[in-house]
């Protein structure tokens, strides 16, 4: 900063200097540095400049002369592979360092400082928008794609999307079951993967049927794992367990709205008694139903053909629990879910068969007869790796009624895993349907935010870290796309309250103090305005009736 003609004039290197630098030079203080330090983020992470001019000139009207204009998000900058991820809550510190205002940055350098470090030691979100479930041996490469083409992604509704997928979230030493309760509890949707290799396991074969089955093409150990046939015997299907677990909550959530309840601490089947309890957030489940993928040499290669026809791989879904998956699955909701023994046992004598008729009964999206061109789709060099991972399905021709016998190559096809042709079209095939996607988490959003307030205007003392993250998410850039506000000039005045924003500042609560240039903390929230009206619901599942403007995918 130098002085001339009387008055203070910025000086710097153009596109890393603040608003403030170039509006009121003389009123910079510590803010200033933050901002660069901020630009000097963005540029290692995104190898550009935040802002862009083509002169030193046009960078002041870039930067200070466009205030209702933020900086892009890392996220929106970087490829599907790298923005996937990329770690949501450094994006957000970014972000914030980016703040056109001052008193919307950092108020500190220890406050960003610390900002930055909780990034290295905290991996998970507060709430994520969808729970990925998939059978490991089988699905991967599909959960990885719609990882890589749906994470941290923008929805219409400006929901910066957080994906939660084991591979990418839990760490080596972490109890599987502390990651799982952080993912699935914590989650707005449920995308369970329903296929081939994920169904078959959980279904038996009866014996007068077995030796047909087997013969036409069918596996009598489907993914390498034995069919299970509801009996002790059964060893504990994690897939299964995960698919029980979201089928209870979703029930319980039901049972709360038909009981005008907004939380579940509030309905008769919670256990005050339990330790560690979640608040659960699942509002929908969305099953995607995969086909079986054409091998090699096939006339619709490399496209897939219905779910329906090879799911439960020839057998049939027990009709009674299978003991070992459905106590693990009890025991989980008594303990993490806060369930009472009632619900809970509900969950342990629920049936394989009532369990799948549950999600494949709900409204979903198919993999399917969807006209795309493999062609114009890249794989990344990570996404690479995944050839000749997954499963094909089971080594039968399923558009022949007698399920005749493929040739020896194509049978080696299906047992081989995916090749570079198939991981494209289900690449293209995932990007069709992310419209879709960004539509359920939009709702699902929408739903949540009403349940919370209600929560907080019925049973204050229970506001939790959830709606807290909420409210903070919209701060720090978590919900874009809001309706454009007449903002001061001046980087010093605090912008006018967000119309979209869950709580405003008190009068008088953004006025900077002039005798130490230093923002005060901001006042208290007033109380949270009245919920909306609600929507009664006529049967499990209407969550995920949503009126898509897709084509009719409704199984019944």
């Amino acid at each position: 900063m130098t002085m001339g003609a009387g008055r203070a004039v910025g000086a710097g290197t153009p596109p890393y200097m603040s608003p403030e630098m170039f509006k009121e030079p003389e009123r910079a203080m510590y803010s200033t540095d933050l901002w660069s330090l901020g630009v000097s983020l963005f540029e290692m992470v995104t190898g550009a400049l935040p802002f862009q001019a083509e002169s030193d000139q046009l960078y002041s009207v870039a930067i200070a002369g466009k205030m209702d204009e933020p900086a892009a998000s890392v996220l929106d900058k970087l490829p599907d592979d790298r923005r996937s991820k990329f770690d949501h809550n450094l994006a957000r510190v970014i972000s914030q360092a980016l703040e056109k205002y001052v008193l919307e940055r950092f108020h500190s350098v220890d406050e960003m400082h610390d900002a930055v470090y909780a990034c290295l030691i905290d991996r998970g979100e507060a709430v994520y928008s969808v729970f990925i479930s998939y059978r490991v041996a089988t699905e991967m490469p599909l959960a990885r794609l719609i990882f890589d083409c749906l994470n941290h992604t923008v929805t219409p509704g400006g929901h910066r999307v957080t994906v939660y997928l084991d591979h990418a979230r839990l760490v080596k030493g972490e109890d599987w079951e502390e990651g799982f309760a952080s993912g699935l509890l914590h989650s707005l949707c449920f995308f369970p993967l329903l296929s081939y290799g994920a169904t078959a396991p959980l279904a038996d074969i009866p014996a007068d049927r077995k030796d047909k089955a087997i013969a036409s093409g069918w596996e009598e150990r489907p993914a390498g794992r034995a069919r299970l046939r509801g009996e002790t015997g059964d060893a504990e299907d994690n897939l299964l367990k995960e698919f029980t677990i979201a089928v209870s909550l979703l029930e319980k959530r039901q049972d709360a709205e038909q009981n005008d309840v907004s939380t579940q601490r509030g309905v008769s089947n919670y256990n005050h008694d339990a330790k560690d309890v979640d608040e659960a957030e699942l509002e929908v489940a969305y099953p995607i139903l995969v086909g079986r993928p054409f091998p090699f040499g096939h006339s619709r290669y490399p496209g897939m053909g219905e779910f329906f026809p090879v799911q439960a791989g020839g057998g049939r879904y027990p009709d009674t629990p299978s003991p070992a998956s459905a106590t693990a699955a009890a025991d989980f909701l008594r303990r993490r879910a806060g369930f009472d023994r009632d619900a809970s046992e509900g969950a342990k004598h629920r049936t394989v068969a009532a369990t799948m008729k549950s999600l494949t009964a709900l409204q979903g999206c198919k993999l399917w007869d969807i006209p795309t061109d493999a062609r114009a789709v890249e794989l990344s060099k990570e996404q690479k790796d995944l050839i000749g991972r997954g499963y094909a399905g089971p080594p039968v021709d399923i558009e022949d009624p007698v399920l005749s016998v493929l040739s020896p190559e194509q049978r080696q096809r299906c047992q081989g895993g995916l090749d570079e042709e198939q991981l494209k079209m289900i690449k293209a095939m995932v990007q069709h349907h992310l419209s879709s996607f960004h539509e359920i988490i939009d709702r699902a959003v929408v739903a949540r935010e009403a349940r919370v307030q209600t929560r907080d205007t019925s049973f204050p003392q229970q506001s939790t870290r959830a709606s807290n993250h909420a409210v903070t998410s919209r701060r720090r850039g978590g919900r874009t796309g809001v309706s454009p506000v007449r903002r001061s000039a001046s980087p010093f005045k605090h912008p006018p309250p967000d119309p979209h924003a869950t709580s405003a500042m008190e009068p008088g609560a953004g006025k900077v103090d002039e005798s130490r240039n230093i923002p005060p903390p901001p006042s208290p929230p007033p109380p949270s305005p009245p919920p909306p009206p609600r929507r009664r619901l006529e049967s499990f599942g209407q969550l995920s009736r949503f009126n898509l403007h897709v084509p009719n995918t409704s199984f019944q």
